[in-house]
């Protein structure tokens, strides 16, 4: 990738066919570059950070947001041409946690937008006040009321303005206030402290390039990346969170699934299917938990007891059944499907990163078989946004799809780079 402008078009062609959700076609997700910013290997990966987390649900894990893109020199012009009601203007650099917070119902800066769109605020924004000066908003993070703001003359939100009113404490320093009132506009308020807690801003410091280069040795004491991380780790998924849904009628020889809860046990219980299967995964790790629940055929609570006294340290297991994902069967009837699975089939366990596989070794396992290959959402995943480029990624999932039609035919289910739901046969 060598500029913004290469991004922007891979994203957005990959993109294409994503349906904006009715209930957010109101809603503008902009993302934003700054003119003068030099583009290397750091900012890009803070580019594609930023662009997956706005680009669809409270944990930037779906799809269905209005995600357009601009330097920061055109936002003005686009918010005028645009006919949304509210937006989230984000700069290139921001990060969100979206994970660690809000308990049974997830809290992130995506939900904070949208109780703002719900409220009749006109603007939350950086406040930058500074005592004698004329007032500004930091570019990093706006959510802006559209509606109120065209019908009082769209002011250009990049400007400085003259303060009428504003809070006497601060955030921080003495010019953070928690609301200021400027020439011309509504009440401004500033992002709360909780909202705060949940983001960063790279400021696009030097050190960050050698950090993305190399997540696993990270700097935890710096707050960007702190943020960041709390969902960059190592998982055991004990049980799934999506269902199987429709399955083809086809008869199959070999089974690809992923490690993760019980679905394996579900296609080769409810597949025409007389054959191999291969669970697979990128850690080890998770592989010998794998195999020693299926052996074993292990109760949940031999589960969590099994990974509470084996040192599998570089590990978390999580994994409660989404209630979707319950459609599949009891945890009881899921374990009898394994068992039945175990009994009755050849399992091999792959050590294999999907993203960059032995293509030579699934060729030949493949050869001359039918297929059904289960990748869930591999390509689409946090942990792999984080460990690749947007462009390695989309050559990655290309590049299986092709092998893949070295087979007598396969079935593929899982997620594009960018988080579109594939399930298709696989042709040449």
């Amino acid at each position: 990738m060598i500029n913004f402008d290469e991004f922007v078009s891979l994203w957005e062609n990959e993109t294409k066919n994503v349906k904006i959700k009715k209930d957010f076609n109101h809603m503008l997700f902009l993302v934003v570059y700054p003119d003068k910013l030099k583009w290397d290997f750091g900012i890009e990966k803070q580019t594609q950070t930023t662009t997956l987390m706005m680009s669809g649900g409270a944990t930037g894990g779906s799809i269905g947001h209005d995600v357009l893109f601009c330097y920061r020199s055109e936002v003005h012009d686009l918010l005028l041409k645009c006919d949304h009601t509210h937006a989230m203007i984000v700069s290139v650099g921001m990060v969100f946690d979206m994970v660690s917070c809000g308990g049974d119902e997830r809290v992130s800066a995506i939900t904070d937008f949208h109780d703002f769109v719900e409220s009749s605020q006109f603007c939350k924004a950086h406040i930058m006040a500074r005592p004698d000066r004329k007032a500004y908003f930091h570019h990093q993070h706006m959510n802006l009321n559209l509606t109120i703001w065209k019908n009082i003359g769209s002011p250009d939100m990049s400007e400085r303005y003259d303060v009428i009113k504003r809070s006497p404490a601060n955030f921080h320093d003495d010019y953070t206030p928690p609301w200021i009132e400027l020439e011309g506009m509504p009440t401004v308020i500033n992002f709360t402290n909780a909202e705060r807690a949940r983001k960063s801003f790279s400021y696009y410091r030097n050190t960050q390039t050698e950090y993305w280069k190399d997540l696993d040795n990270v700097d935890m004491n710096d707050y960007y990346f702190s943020r960041f991380m709390t969902r960059i780790r190592k998982q055991f998924y004990i049980e799934n969170n999506e269902s199987v849904g429709k399955l083809p009628t086809e008869k199959f020889d070999i089974i690809f699934s992923t490690t993760a809860g019980y679905r394996a046990a579900v296609l080769a219980d409810q597949l025409e299917f007389d054959g191999e299967v291969v669970l697979f995964d990128y850690c080890q790790e998770n592989l010998d938990i794998k195999q020693m629940i299926v052996e074993m055929n292990m109760s949940m609570e031999e589960i969590k007891l099994y990974l509470r006294t084996v040192n599998h340290n570089t590990v978390t297991a999580v994994g409660e059944a989404s209630q979707k994902a319950r459609s599949m069967g009891s945890f009881e009837d899921l374990r009898r499907l394994e068992e039945k699975m175990e009994r009755d089939y050849v399992i091999e366990y792959w050590l294999m990163d999907l993203i960059s596989p032995d293509y030579d070794r699934l060729l030949k396992k493949i050869k001359g078989k039918n297929v059904f290959f289960d990748a869930t959402n591999i390509f689409s995943y946090h942990m792999s946004h984080a460990y690749y480029t947007l462009d390695e990624l989309v050559n990655s999932y290309k590049k299986l799809r092709d092998v893949l039609t070295s087979s007598n035919g396969t079935f593929y289910r899982g997620t594009s780079p960018t988080k579109q739901k594939i399930n298709t046969w696989v042709s040449k």
